[in-house]
């Protein structure tokens, strides 16, 4: 019974595989200790009254996941941070680079560049801004003990100014791209442009794991939400 017991509570968070195999191992051992305390005798009555001391499977893989949702969102606001944070260094590497290469946009280029400039900087310091509240706002909030009205409000705000920051990250990464295009535009392929060029794979690189932190916090809390079937 135990075995079945324990399929079940794993298949109920597969979504976060890490998570199912440590609560089936926490889980499996309490209940074979359950076991071993009873002196009845009876094995199988044992496990009946393990497992019905212990709860509903789908009610226990609930609370777990509610707890781990409140962490992984959590790390989702570090991460937003850091993503940003590796951003803005891989901007000013870049600019150091040029400068030291004495690299310059063209003439005729240069009212392009400086409008791209002004929406690479608005887009990058709303990334900032949004990004450390999202961040601030998260880190305020405790870990709740159950998948709540309140705590699902709170993480829509945590959720709309991760989109917000990521969405302002992406439109800067852009411009950084359509800048770093003016500034080799006639110049040929070689070891120093080699460096604006892994800078832009850094930052696009830096853009996906913000947006798959963001995607793990939707797919976690949709996930809890079905097992509380709200």
């Amino acid at each position: 019974m135990i075995p079945d017991y324990l399929e079940r509570l794993a298949h109920e968070l597969d979504f976060d595989r890490s998570l199912s195999r440590r609560v089936r191992q926490e889980v499996e051992d309490h209940l074979w200790e359950a076991v071993a305390a009873d002196s009845t005798g009876n094995t199988l009555q044992a496990q009946q009254r393990a497992i019905a001391r212990f709860g509903d499977a789908r009610a226990i893989a609930a609370q777990f996941a509610v707890v781990s949702l409140a962490k992984y969102s959590k790390r989702a606001g570090v991460a937003a941070v850091l993503v940003i944070a590796g951003v803005f260094m891989a901007m000013k590497a870049r600019l150091a680079w040029y400068a030291a290469m004495q690299w310059a946009i063209s003439d005729d280029m240069k009212a392009v560049g400086g409008l791209v400039v002004q929406i690479d900087r608005y887009a990058f310091w709303l990334s900032l801004i949004v990004g450390l509240g999202g961040w601030a706002y998260i880190r305020s909030r405790r870990i709740p003990a159950a998948f709540h009205p309140a705590y699902r409000r709170q993480l829509r705000r945590f959720f709309l100014l991760c989109t917000t920051a990521a969405a302002a990250l992406v439109v800067s990464v852009i411009s950084d791209g359509v800048l770093t295009a003016l500034q080799l535009l006639g110049t040929e392929l070689s070891a120093e442009s080699l460096v604006p060029i892994v800078s832009m794979a850094f930052e696009i690189a830096c853009v996906g794991i913000l947006v798959f932190h963001i995607r793990g916090v939707a797919l976690r809390a949709a996930s809890t939400a079905a097992l509380l079937k709200t």
